[in-house]
């Protein structure tokens, strides 16, 4: 990067009832920058100077940020103007959709909390928040920035993105599927095993949640091992039936991945980011 030198010279101005010899001293402060923007004028690193910096200098401010000292020009935001000007209206009705789904998503993941990896929980977090705020398209009763996750999954089509959705976006496998009625068949060509793993845990999970009030009905059903070296092409899982309820309707297929133990025993892996916790049906309950 090109260095430019720039230098200003700040000069002491006597104040009212100030004793000459209080006058402060004309203090000559020399930057010498790198371009961090084509213009020189947006912002700048300071990388060396003399004399002991202002916090501002005409039309820009100095400030730490990390290790360094960055100059910029003034942009005339304030928190006033974020929430009254006409200017930021779209940045208040992206922060209002956006705080509601992240709670709403909270609520979700602390539900699903035995299921979720936990080695990389902040890539499952924006992922599903992420994902979850796409939806919202789907609400067309509400007016852009009122627009609720609820809403948006009333609809067939916002229901049908969630098929497939895997609450891990690290999972290295691609798994196949299908489900009839009650039954899941699970097509292992598609599972890729971590190295030293010597078997699968399978468990098909049941969820009932209300994305408008938190409320959440669940039901695991039992886990099913399976040698990786004698596991069948197909294998079928039953779906254990909730009762009514209201809210979305999930059924949840999680693989998780287990070491050689001692005879029949098994050994979870010392990672759990290679396992899937995978969305396979969708559907909406009612009153």
């Amino acid at each position: 990067m090109e260095e430019i030198e720039y230098i200003y010279v700040l000069l002491g101005v006597p104040q009212p009832r100030t004793k000459p010899e209080q006058t402060p001293k004309k203090v000559r402060v020399i930057l010498r920058v790198k371009k961090l923007d084509l213009q020189l004028i947006l912002m700048a690193k300071i990388t060396s100077f003399e004399g002991k910096l202002p916090k501002r200098i005409e039309d820009y401010v100095i400030y730490p940020l990390d290790d360094a000292i960055i100059i910029r020009a003034k942009s005339g935001f304030t928190t006033k103007a974020l929430k009254t000007s006409p200017k930021y209206a779209l940045s208040r009705q992206n922060a209002s959709e956006f705080g509601h789904v992240s709670a709403t998503c909270k609520q979700l993941r602390t539900v699903l909390a035995s299921f979720l990896p936990k080695k990389n929980n902040l890539a499952v977090v924006n992922a599903l928040t992420k994902n979850m705020r796409h939806l919202l398209v789907f609400d067309t009763q509400s007016a852009r920035g009122e627009r609720v996750l609820h809403k948006a999954l009333a609809s067939a089509e916002a229901q049908a993105q969630l098929k497939g959705y895997d609450f891990n976006p690290d999972a290295s496998s691609s798994i196949h599927f299908t489900v009839e009625g009650s039954t899941l068949t699970l097509f292992t060509d598609g599972i890729v095993v971590p190295n030293g793993a010597k078997s699968i845990g399978v468990t098909v999970v049941s969820l009932v949640f209300d994305f408008e009030t938190g409320a959440a009905l669940l039901c695991e059903g039992g886990k099913h091992f399976f040698w990786i070296n004698s596991m069948e092409k197909e294998l079928r899982f039953e779906v254990e039936p909730l009762e009514t309820s209201v809210g979305v309707w999930f059924t949840i297929l999680v693989v998780d991945y287990y070491q050689n133990g001692d005879g029949d025993s098994f050994i979870p892996m010392n990672t759990d980011v290679d396992k899937t916790v995978l969305v396979v049906d969708v559907g909406l309950f009612l009153e």
